[in-house]
């Protein structure tokens, strides 16, 4: 607000009570309490009570003559100023100063057209500088300084007004809507709304399977995020290396096994193939089978795998004879050479 010698302020900023509805009829031009503003780069504050709104409707009607309505305060520049309207009316409402107002044709056309949407009056104030007293002329204005009013108009296109302008901007968040949903619906026409539900619930439904779906699977792999299911993916073996691999190790597990049971002397070579089959398909029964077979062939070196030293050739020796001996130092060929000629000597 910035006080001119006049003792009166221009105050910009003061919205139309019934923003949006395009050219309004009446708007509220001061509302009743205290109302901030900022003018210059300063801030202020005015007050209007229903007593101030009372001097000024008698000060209108005791002038006797309507209040122009111009273009960004062209009337106190001096100069061309046309009016955009005339006030035929002040009067006191339950929100604050309220006026009639009848447009000019160029008036409501740029209102229409949103080239203008607030408007600022002319203030005379008493002597404390904070209660008007007077208004002696409005102004349409881009630049408000009021705060806590409405505009005049809302960003929607020009001649969109009423239940219309409802309309309209609903059709504009139902096509942000459709658009997030991938669903072309066409708003101009007259069903568009019916089909744009119709699609809008088919969609909702898909991506609510599609949500129960990836929950099920998530839970069935132990899992929170997709994420997680790529990491345990990238972590698994193939399914035919791991086969190979698990086929490989029970192969190694049943030569082990076999080996041992020819150690044992629980096998002879004839069995051989049989018995790696039997202990690759099933470890355990081959183990238990093993276990329980009687031995079938002599047992053989535990460190050579060939026949015991001093079998199948000269004397026989037990196997503590032959512990005590390796004791001692003798070698195979030794045992041998010394069974040999004690067979002779028999």
């Amino acid at each position: 607000m910035g006080k001119n010698r006049d003792n009166y302020a221009i105050l910009d900023g003061v919205a139309f009570d019934d923003a949006g509805a395009g050219a309004p009829a009446e708007f509220l031009v001061l509302k009743f309490g205290r109302t901030a503003f900022v003018k210059g780069g300063e801030r202020g504050e005015i007050d209007f009570t229903p007593e101030d709104a009372a001097r000024v409707v008698a000060a209108f009607r005791s002038e006797g003559r309507d209040l122009v309505v111009d273009y960004d305060h062209q009337t106190m520049r001096g100069g061309e100023a046309p009016a955009a309207g005339w006030i035929r009316s002040l009067e006191a409402g339950s929100a604050g100063l309220v006026c009639r107002v009848e447009w000019t044709a160029r008036g409501r056309e740029r209102l229409d057209a949103r080239e203008y949407r607030y408007m600022s009056p002319v203030l005379h104030f008493g002597a404390d500088g904070r209660h008007p007293v007077r208004v002696s002329s409005v102004a349409l204005t881009n630049h408000p300084a009021f705060e806590g009013y409405r505009p005049l108009v809302a960003d929607d296109g020009p001649g969109v007004t009423g239940r219309n302008k409802g309309e309209h901007r609903m059709d504009e968040h139902l096509k942000k809507i459709a658009e997030a949903l991938g669903v072309a619906v066409a708003f101009d026409d007259k069903d568009g709304g019916a089909a744009f539900a119709e699609a809008a619930v088919g969609k909702a439904r898909e991506l609510r399977q599609a949500a129960d779906a990836a929950a099920a699977f998530l839970a069935l792999h132990g899992a929170k995020t997709f994420d997680d299911v790529t990491g345990k993916i990238k972590g698994m073996v193939p399914a035919a290396e791991k086969a190979e691999l698990e086929r490989r190790l029970a192969q190694a597990e049943a030569e082990k096994l076999v080996a041992k049971a020819f150690d044992d002397g629980k096998l002879v070579e004839a069995q051989r193939e049989w018995a790696l089959g039997y202990a690759a398909r099933d470890a355990k029964s081959f183990s238990d089978f093993v276990e329980k077979a009687p031995k079938v062939a002599p047992e053989k070196d535990p460190v050579h795998g060939a026949d015991k030293p001093g079998e199948k050739e000269g004397k026989q020796l037990s196997d503590e004879e032959l512990k005590v001996l390796k004791a001692c130092g003798v070698t195979d060929e030794q045992i041998k050479k010394y069974t040999s000629e004690k067979k002779e000597e028999e």
